[in-house]
């Protein structure tokens, strides 16, 4: 009985001692690699961070990387996978290329960085711009290359990334009015062309208000002309118009401005009005 006990206690030994031996060879995925792994084994990419870059006006992100098996990496580009919730935009998916070189002894305390990796194309935001998927397009990244053993592998280190990277800042509405005032009626032309989203992509959408007549939008232009005509308002006094804007990044944060136009009654007139 005693030799038995013995005889068990060195399986178990042999046996953690195995499971010990494969681990530090291929990582903690050596299972879903299969035994082949173990004497030949791939590259395992990890990614210890990643961050947006600030002031840009694009989707750069920043990578830390490293292989948990001690097994180099010689990249030389990246895949792209594009999703609006879970429907993969399958039209938008892209590679681009790049060179990058993760050492076999890299590890959490020595990572090595991908700078300025661009998120998206000009056709993901055109996307974007169609349909009104502010926020809603998100990537999954993968990094291609061959490692030290000669595989050549794509592996996915990210999932669920804002395509069109992270921005929080409202973008500044801007109106010019021309001219500024005049007699009824008087044909104005509003231009927002200066209005302006910082750092970010850009405007969107732009969206013109006249609250005093309706409250719908009328016009969404970058500038237009509208002519102020003469109503049935019987007051001497000069008539003051007001219009707003509201313009949105392609992130769908929103900024807003109002100009007024000052419309001049003639004697002859009883009144202003749009």
């Amino acid at each position: 009985m005693q030799y038995k006990n013995k005889k068990n206690l060195y399986k178990i030994v042999f046996i953690t001692i195995l499971l010990g031996f494969i681990i530090s060879l291929v990582g903690c995925n050596w299972l879903s690699l299969g035994l082949l792994n173990i004497f030949d084994p791939e590259a395992q990419i990890r990614v210890k961070e990643i961050t947006y870059e600030e002031n840009t006006n694009e989707s750069v992100i920043n990578l830390k990387v490293f292989t948990l098996n001690n097994v180099e990496f010689i990249g030389s580009g990246f895949e792209f996978e594009y999703y609006r919730g879970n429907n993969k935009l399958t039209d938008l998916s892209g590679i681009a290329g790049g060179y990058y070189y993760i050492a076999a002894e890299s590890s959490l305390e020595n990572t090595t960085e991908i700078t300025g990796l661009c998120l998206y194309t000009s056709a993901v935001l055109d996307y974007v711009k169609t349909y009104s998927a502010f926020n809603e397009v998100t990537c999954n990244l993968y990094i291609i290359g061959t490692d030290g053993a000669g595989h050549d592998l794509k592996v996915k280190v990210a999932s669920g990334l804002p395509a069109l990277g992270v921005d929080n800042t409202p973008p500044t509405a801007n109106i010019v009015v021309t001219p500024a005032s005049g007699d009824c009626p008087l044909t104005v032309f509003f231009d927002g062309s200066g209005s302006t989203d910082g750092d970010g992509i850009g405007i969107a959408k732009y969206e013109w208000y006249l609250p005093q007549v309706s409250s719908s939008i009328m016009s969404t232009d970058i500038s237009f002309s509208k002519e102020l005509a003469c109503s049935l308002i019987t007051t001497d006094s000069d008539e003051v118009i007001t219009v707003n804007l509201t313009v949105t990044d392609y992130h769908g944060n929103q900024g807003s401005a109002a100009e007024s136009v000052k419309i001049t009654k003639p004697e002859s007139t009883g009144g202003c009005t749009l």
